[in-house]
């Protein structure tokens, strides 16, 4: 079975902080409650404001990054088996040492990893130790799955695999995106599409043929080849249309980046080991 995630973000404080893993709610009580009730964004939006509107903290002394790369290691290893294909699509950890990343990766029990490259990933490429953690890593990718189409449940289909949401839908998440990456990002070619990325909380993409595998749209867990398909089967159509993206609210023109730069310490560099 094939399994795809993203935007894993290991060690690192703003998105651990976000997805709920902090020191000032370490039973995720308050967090959860609002998860419950009101949905991700508000939990979200609550934990980044007792940071911002606490003067004695920042991201980094608010995160429990380890209590969030162990949940985040646990929820894959429950659900991907150790013969089973896991493609994490990029931004795989950032502020935090390789020798953590590495850390996470090794505890993983599938043995079948693939990469694309995030726009934090650049220099797993240059660091061979790291990168033979990985069957494959490329800056983008494709994959072949069964049963997308509907009435064809033995045809193969090839499907597109990037950190990004298609070139032309760059701009729908967080504007300046279609400038940074837009030679990073595919252009659209018919094909299907998994991203990641935006750190959207839904898994619908902006147009019908592109779907969010991110944890953040998918309750912090990997989605399998048969979830994949099961999602197009449900959200069938014959039109392509572009809608807004489900995106959390950027803290200013690169949203993970300039929220990141209020955490102390470096990012990470091949450098480390």
């Amino acid at each position: 079975m094939k399994y795809f995630t993203t935007d894993t973000h290991f060690g690192h404080p703003l998105v651990s902080v976000l997805r709920g893993f902090t020191t000032f709610d370490p039973g995720h009580t308050q967090y959860d409650a609002l998860l419950s009730s009101q949905g991700r964004k508000a939990a979200e939006d609550w934990a980044k404001g007792v940071v911002l509107d606490d003067s004695r903290l920042n991201f980094r002394k608010a995160a429990d990054t380890d209590a969030h790369d162990e949940a985040i290691v646990a929820n894959i290893n429950r659900i991907v088996g150790e013969d089973d294909e896991l493609w994490i699509l990029g931004d795989i950890g950032y502020r935090t040492s390789v020798r953590h990343l590495k850390s996470c990766l090794r505890q993983l029990r599938c043995r079948h990893l693939h990469a694309v490259i995030g726009n934090h990933d650049d220099w797993w490429l240059d660091n061979a130790p790291a990168r033979d953690l990985f069957e494959s890593i490329e800056p983008n990718s494709t994959a072949e799955l069964t049963g997308l189409g509907i009435g064809r449940p033995q045809a193969t289909e090839t499907v597109n695999l990037s950190h990004f949401p298609y070139r032309e839908d760059l701009a729908y998440g967080w504007p300046d995106d279609a400038v940074r990456f837009r030679d990073q990002a595919l252009p659209f070619d018919g094909h299907r599409l998994l991203y990641g990325h935006t750190h959207q909380l839904s898994p619908e993409g902006a147009r019908h043929e592109a779907l969010n595998v991110g944890l953040d749209a998918w309750n912090l867990q990997p989605v399998s080849e048969t979830q994949i398909a099961d999602w197009f089967h449900a959200h069938a159509t014959d039109s392509t249309h572009v809608s807004p993206l489900d995106m959390p609210d950027s803290p200013g023109p690169a949203p993970i980046d300039s929220a990141a730069q209020q955490e102390p310490g470096g990012s990470v560099s091949a450098a480390e080991s």
